[in-house]
């Protein structure tokens, strides 16, 4: 090993074990300044990105967790499970036959049997009483057409792919788009939300960017599909709070795919919907405004949906945000750093924490800024981490309300010769997402690793899922990457289904 890289190395596992908040391997807002001379500062990054990185992140990716490569379900304790069915937003799929359709949308049971299957494109999938699922469309119709489809797969509704729907939507009646006490999702009428891309002209991005700008926005439409309201986050540059370092890395460095600059990266969108804070007089957390997750840039944030009466903001405006600055001396720090979250949500009104934040923290790779903290110059991504947790907390005072994580290795803990449960370490680097159930308990998606698992507030594990579907019946590498999964009573299947 040549003296740099060992140096290097050595530079990193002090790090490891100097970090303020945990032992983990993300340094922003971390005093490695004092390790480390700032003229090394591009040595580090490079080798941090072209040595560390990859193998922090393809860990998330190959199911590491899974030696045994388990598949169906491997913990099961009905007498504390929230029993019901679970939806798969499968991104490999299930092909039943060669050159058969590709079934992305996947319901199973308790016991981890197949109920039913739908051909989606496009994720996520998401269902509403009736056993009715919303979704891409069908091929060759493609996962832009935002579609509404019954229990049969009869197409009920359409939303154009003009808007180039992506990662997210929510339908009037269910703000965040999951099971809750007095939600009343619309099936055919009612309002939608979509999560878009934008490509704005390049001419009137050159401040953020030297590469066209793949920008994110939000759609409000109608039951006939019109317009209600639109958003772009480029308009709002200011108000995301980024540093003179975050700035320079989104002019140095390219993150995307092609000549784009992905900057933001949105993977969630929904209505806040109804909530004690906004019943309080708090209204930065009105019902209508939307609540964003920006993996990118480690951002979570609240966008109006209506001018203030006093004029303190205009729609459009962002008026609650965490990020992208978690370091000791700003309140996110009580909250831990945040690193290419997802599902960013407000848990509904009747469950179990209603009010409060949720979100899947991958603690993978991601951030504009400096690696040292107060060097000037920026980079992406200044963030990095080998582990993923789940966090609740308290989006008024930033508290950390309740968190569930597992970073060390996958060790079977008991020498029962099985390995399964908190025996697996949690890491997913990208997609996943997690639900509050109603007794408590919390539906967690390690998407990279297709595993499902519901988990008490005390950490237990009662109920475990590994996806078998692995997409393509030849396929080489079979992968069981699934972007989330939803939780749903009995009393949502058609009369007669499921049993």
């Amino acid at each position: 090993m040549k003296k740099t890289t060992w140096i290097l190395t050595s530079l990193l596992a002090t790090l490891l074990l100097s970090s303020l908040a945990y032992s983990q391997a993300f340094w922003n807002g971390n005093p490695i300044a004092e390790f480390l001379d700032p003229n090394t500062a591009e040595a580090y990054h490079d080798f941090l990105v072209e040595t560390v990185m990859p193998e922090v992140v393809n860990a998330g990716r190959t199911g590491d967790n899974n030696p045994e490569d388990d598949t169906g379900v491997t913990i099961s304790d009905p007498d504390r499970c929230w029993n019901g069915y679970t939806l798969l937003c499968s991104q490999s799929g299930h092909q039943t036959e060669p050159d058969g359709p590709l079934y992305t949308a996947i319901l199973v049971d308790m016991e981890g049997n197949l109920v039913r299957e739908w051909a989606c494109e496009g994720t996520p999938m998401k269902m509403v009483p009736g056993g009715h699922i919303w979704g891409g469309a069908p091929a060759p119709a493609g996962g832009r057409t935002l579609t509404l489809m019954d229990w049969d797969g009869n197409i009920l509704r359409q939303v154009d792919r003009n808007y180039r729907h992506h990662h997210d939507f929510q339908i009037e009646g269910s703000p965040v788009g999951y099971c809750s006490p007095g939600a009343e999702p619309m099936l055919e009428g009612g309002k939608c939300l979509i999560l878009a891309r934008s490509s704005p002209d390049p001419n009137l991005t050159a401040h953020i960017c030297g590469w066209t700008l793949r920008d994110e926005a939000l759609w409000e439409l109608d039951a006939d599909n019109n317009v209600l309201w639109q958003w772009e986050g480029c308009e709002h540059l200011e108000q995301w709070g980024f540093d003179e370092a975050a700035r320079d890395g989104m002019m140095k460095v390219r993150v995307g795919r092609g000549n784009t600059q992905d900057w933001l990266h949105a993977n969630a969108a929904s209505w806040v919907g109804p909530n004690k804070w906004f019943d309080e007089g708090d209204l930065r957390f009105h019902p209508d405004n939307v609540i964003v997750s920006l993996r990118t840039v480690n951002i979570s944030a609240i966008v109006a949906r209506h001018d203030h009466p006093d004029g303190q903001w205009a729609s459009g405006d962002v008026v609650w945000r965490v990020g992208p600055d978690y370091s000791a001396d700003r309140p996110e720090h009580k909250i831990g750093q945040i690193i290419g979250q997802h599902h960013t949500h407000m848990i509904p009104r009747g469950l179990p924490g209603a009010g409060n934040i949720l979100i899947f923290d991958n603690h993978s790779d991601a951030g504009f800024g400096a690696v040292v903290p107060g060097l000037a110059s920026g980079t992406y991504p200044n963030t990095l981490a080998d582990f993923s947790r789940v966090i609740e907390f308290n989006p008024v005072t930033l508290d950390l309300v309740w968190e569930y994580r597992q970073q060390h290795p996958t060790e079977d803990l008991d020498g029962d010769g099985d390995i399964k449960g908190n025996e697996r370490k949690f890491f997913s680097a990208r997609v996943s997402g997690a639900q509050r159930l109603e007794n408590g308990n919390t539906l967690i998606c390690e998407g990279g690793a297709g595993r499902i698992f519901e988990v008490t507030v005390d950490g237990d594990i009662v109920w475990e899922y590994i996806s078998p579907y692995t997409g393509e019946i030849d396929a080489e590498v079979p992968r069981n990457q699934t972007y989330r999964a939803y939780r749903v009573p009995a009393s949502w299947l058609p009369e007669g289904a499921g049993n």
